[in-house]
């Protein structure tokens, strides 16, 4: 009940030696990175959502509208 969710994926307990000057320029990459990444997702998403747009306008296009067969033709 009282494991962290770190040792539970990885069987030991991490051991932390940073001093706490480290700690704030670390959280300030890592920020930084955090927003590279979601700046990256939000364009991935958008790309992601054009690109179905695109199939799907294609797909419509190229769908089968049916038979062109009129009353009286030979099947």
């Amino acid at each position: 009940m009282g494991t962290s969710p770190f040792k539970a994926n990885y069987g030991y307990k991490p051991i932390i030696l940073l001093t706490l000057q480290q700690a704030i320029k670390i959280s300030e990459i890592a920020k930084e990175r955090a927003k590279i990444l979601i700046n990256l997702y939000k364009n991935l998403y958008k790309t992601a959502k054009l690109v179905q747009k695109c199939i799907r306008k294609y797909y419509n296009l190229k769908k089968s509208k049916g038979l062109d067969l009129k009353e009286g033709d030979k099947v």
